[in-house]
């Protein structure tokens, strides 16, 4: 490695860029725990497990080009979790350019990821970098599932569900609340169909369960497969085991259109920020992988074939942290398959990512030919 701590996780002082640091202790990568306030940053690494034996500083930086570009250099990848992305990703991803190393970050916001690809793209590709949102639970998980389907000849159609457990981050909160603002799309016969607003239906879990589920921003599954050739159609459903969370979602969804839309800005920002807080006003307690247990399931159709994949998980913050260091681990030591605005499957293998999930007893997946 040219660096001793080839590996940046900005957001360090998160819930989420703690246990991208727990996982990456864990696999023995040396790492730099980043953000603006370096006593939060301290006062988070002491709450990592095992972070006794981790190797690792801290850096204390402003969010700008210039200072990310003065953090990286020398660097191989960073881990974005400092949210929402529309906001804060553009000049993480610029400091990349600048510098020649990877991106990882979890959104899955389908606004974001086509900023990332249309403003970044063609440059991470042209300097054999790789740009990989969704590098999270939500959406690294389900994007593997599908991919299993993928591997039955004539399967050109993806219907994706997804049941979750979990208490959003205040980052997550915020970005919930952001992704209200943007259009969301599912694929269609090739094209990418724009949803009238938030879309939501009912949903039957493996055990007969019925939930009701929405759209949830699109996903960053639509636009991946849109960019797969064997793949004409694809919408993605989510639900959470709290039936309470989609109505807020709609709530807000109302309360956007009614009375936000016209508001500057800056000032939407502090009232989206605050509405937020109503969602999690601070940082969730760890999770349990006896309560946040979660079921994704994917059916893919062809003409005269039929096959499901079900994975079941534990832990979904969990999840993204292996996630992320998993990736880190991989880009930190070699040249990555293919470069440029790429899923996290593509670049890094969706049976090489289960089999970490697996190695972890995070997940597990069963894959059947239903004709």
């Amino acid at each position: 490695m040219s660096n001793k701590y080839p590996v940046v996780v900005y957001g360090a002082s998160g819930y989420t860029g703690r246990l991208v640091a727990e996982h990456l202790r864990d696999l023995g990568v040396p790492f730099v725990a980043a953000g603006r306030n370096r006593a939060r940053i301290e006062e988070s690494m002491k709450l990592v497990p095992g972070i006794e034996s981790a190797r690792y500083e801290i850096v204390e930086i402003d969010h700008s080009v210039e200072s990310l570009t003065q953090l990286l250099e020398g660097r191989k990848v960073i881990c974005n979790t400092v949210g929402p992305f529309m906001r804060y990703g553009r000049e993480v991803a610029q400091a990349c350019v600048n510098t020649g190393v990877h991106y990882l970050d979890t959104t899955g916001e389908q606004h974001v990821l086509t900023m990332l690809r249309d403003d970044f793209g063609a440059a991470f590709a042209k300097a054999g970098l790789a740009l990989i949102p969704s590098c999270s639970y939500m959406y690294g998980v389900s994007e593997i599932g599908a991919r299993y389907c993928l591997e039955t000849p004539g399967v050109d159609s993806l219907d994706m569900t997804e049941v979750a457990e979990a208490v959003p981050t205040v980052a997550s909160a915020q970005t919930i609340l952001d992704a209200v603002r943007f259009p969301a799309y599912y694929l269609k016969d090739n094209e990418l169909v724009r949803y009238p607003g938030i879309d939501n239906c009912d949903i039957t879990t493996p055990s007969g369960r019925v939930l009701k589920a929405s759209n949830w921003g699109g996903t960053s599954n639509p636009i991946w497969f849109a960019a797969d050739g064997r793949v004409r159609n694809c919408k993605m459903h989510v639900a959470m085991w709290n039936q309470e969370l989609w109505k807020k979602e709609l709530g807000l969804e109302r309360a956007y259109k009614v009375q936000l839309q016209w508001l500057p800005e800056p000032v939407l920002y502090q009232v989206l920020d605050s509405m937020a807080k109503g969602i999690t006003a601070a940082t969730p307690p760890r999770e349990s992988r006896y309560v946040h247990r979660s079921i994704d399931v994917c059916v893919g159709t062809g003409s005269n074939v039929m096959v499901r994949s079900t994975m079941v998980a534990t832990g979904g913050y969990f999840t993204t942290g292996l996630m992320q260091a998993y990736a880190a681990s991989r880009l930190a030591r070699e040249t990555p398959r293919v470069t440029g605005f790429r899923s996290p499957s593509e670049v890094f293998g969706h049976r090489e990512l289960m089999g970490a999930l697996e190695s972890y007893g995070y997940a597990s997946i069963k894959v059947e030919r239903l004709a």
